[in-house]
């Protein structure tokens, strides 16, 4: 029944119940109590005393009508002035407002239905301050994570560079381009992470859906070049990578930075969070024509329940695996994700601990 009409309904009741009752009460004390304590019409003082027994009456009457219907007003607006002021636990009394059974009482079910609102408006609310804590808590884990990220590359870079520039020491070519070997790498680290912050901060910036720069192209070569590159890297010649494709070209239409980014950020991750010897395969397929499946799949040390609920989430970062593992800044799969929504892709993850992991990409032709 609409709350308007029950509303009403109730109202014209509870009215006619004070009239009534109203009426009887008079009735009993003019032709009960006050013969019986000996007063009767026409004596002095009967009118004055009649009118304060109306009075008093009336008073304890609207007392009640007033509790039956404002009772669970107050107790309404007292809630609401709760969340206003962030306090989002239910008041201390609501369990007066149900009976034994845990139905409400007769007077408070007339706003069963605001009630309910209200108690699923506090639950969300309460739900929406603790992700803001913990948010909060991962920016400032995230912050500290920064600089120790930053600060350990520099470091290195800033040791070597010292060592090149002491003149105390005769430095032969072999130990001066392994120095500068170190210097080179720790500077492609820093170079990655400050990528990772400074794409994160545009795809923050950006409202609405990631503009792309759509190409047509090879996407079996474009694989092939990207992983050249990525593996022409120093730290990969202790992995086992490998790509396979039954098809030699796959036309289509994609944005060659952002997906570059996507899928070297993927590979780079199963790198760096797992050790030496580790085999990473890289397998594209074409699926009839509809959507191209890109699978990254390594036999590494796996992630965990934890890590994998919140692998996607921003600032998120998960302990290393190994020894040799380092940080990221929290935003390389955030970024992942978003890139390849982006093309109107899914990712998905599998993995399991000391098994290794598995991530699933489907971006479909574009139309």
């Amino acid at each position: 029944m609409n709350i308007k009409l029950r509303f009403s309904i109730h109202f014209i009741v509870g009215l006619f119940t004070w009239i009534l009752c109203m009426g009887i009460v008079m009735m009993l004390i003019v032709e009960g109590v006050l013969p019986m304590l000996g007063l009767y019409e026409g004596m002095s003082g009967y009118d004055l005393i009649l009118l304060i027994l109306l009075a008093a009456g009336i008073v304890i009457s609207s007392l009640v009508f007033s509790w039956y219907f404002s009772n669970p007003i107050w107790f309404i607006i007292s809630w609401i002035s709760s969340l206003s002021r962030g306090v989002y636990q239910e008041p201390p009394d609501s369990h007066k407002i149900y009976t034994k059974k845990e139905k409400l009482k007769r007077p408070y079910r007339l706003y069963s239905e605001i009630i309910a609102n209200i108690h699923e408006l506090s639950i969300s609310l309460r739900k929406s301050q603790q992700e803001r804590e913990k948010l909060e808590q991962l920016k400032k884990d995230w912050i500290a994570g920064i600089s120790h990220d930053l600060k350990t590359p520099l470091t290195y870079i800033s040791g070597y560079s010292a060592l090149l520039l002491n003149e105390e020491y005769s430095w032969s070519e072999e130990e001066k381009h392994s120095f500068m070997q170190e210097i080179l790498k720790k500077s492609k680290h820093m170079e990655a992470l400050i990528q990772d912050f400074n794409l994160s901060l545009q795809l923050q910036e950006s409202k609405s859906q990631i503009p792309l720069r759509l190409e047509e192209g090879n996407l079996v070569e474009f694989l092939k070049s990207l992983l050249a590159d990525t593996w022409n890297d120093p730290e990969l010649q202790e992995y086992d990578l490998s790509f396979h494709c039954e098809e030699d070209a796959i036309p289509f239409s994609f944005d060659r930075r952002l997906l570059y980014r996507a899928i070297q950020n993927l590979l780079m991750n199963a790198v760096l969070h797992n050790p030496p010897g580790t085999a990473i395969t890289v397998q594209l397929t074409n699926v009839q024509n509809q959507f191209v499946k890109i699978t990254i799949k390594d036999n590494g040390v796996g992630m965990d329940r934890i890590t994998l609920e919140n692998l996607f989430k921003k600032y998120y970062r998960g302990a290393p695996n190994t020894p040799d593992a380092r940080y990221g800044l929290g935003l390389g799969m955030s970024i992942v994700r978003d890139l390849i929504m982006a093309h109107g892709g899914h990712i998905s993850v599998d993995s399991v601990v000391s098994q290794g992991s598995s991530f699933y990409i489907t971006i479909p032709f574009a139309k």
